[in-house]
């Protein structure tokens, strides 16, 4: 059983909008990292956690409660038998946040089928905005891998939704990491 590809289908079967992020969308745009989860962003509240996501998941998945920080919330399942985890992050509220649902890119995955992937320059934005002021080096030698590897990313783009995240200096640090 692909615990992580019955987790998706659950979530399309909502029809609740998502993106998967972390180390699962790194692999796609960047230097692949394994982690033992994988990140979910979904377009939802807390009350549709627990209305619609936890009877979702209940039969065969412990489902945590839902965890709410000062600009973000997240929860997590865990399947019963299985190895396997997925953290699901309540999407946030702001332009950055709405716009990062809006570009989402359907991506035929090798191992997760058909499924909705943040964009490049949304999961640059992500994993700098989670960096903890760049305190993180791992999230920030992700996002030097991903600029590498995709010379075309839309730095406008990034810029404008730094100012909003407050990542403007770790963005521009990885401007100088630009190949040619």
């Amino acid at each position: 059983m692909n615990v992580n590809r019955d987790i998706i289908a659950r979530l399309e079967a909502l029809g609740l909008r998502y993106y998967i992020t972390g180390s699962e969308a790194l692999a796609v745009y960047g230097e692949p990292r394994q982690t033992r989860d994988i990140d979910i962003v979904i377009d939802a509240g807390a009350a549709d956690y627990e209305r619609a996501i936890r009877p979702a998941f209940a039969d065969a998945y412990l489902v945590n409660d839902l965890i709410a920080g000062a600009d973000r919330s997240y929860g997590a399942v865990i399947h019963r038998t299985e190895i396997a985890k997925a953290d699901l992050i309540l999407a946030r509220s702001g332009a950055w946040a709405r716009e990062a649902l809006d570009r989402r890119r359907r991506i035929d995955d090798p191992v997760l089928g058909s499924a909705w992937f943040v964009s490049a320059e949304d999961l640059i934005l992500a994993k700098l905005d989670w960096s903890d002021g760049g305190a993180s080096e791992r999230q920030v030698r992700d996002c030097r891998s991903v600029v590498r590897i995709h010379p075309d990313l839309d730095w406008d783009y990034l810029a404008r939704h730094a100012r909003e995240l407050g990542v403007v200096d770790l963005l521009e640090s990885l401007r100088g990491d630009r190949p040619g």
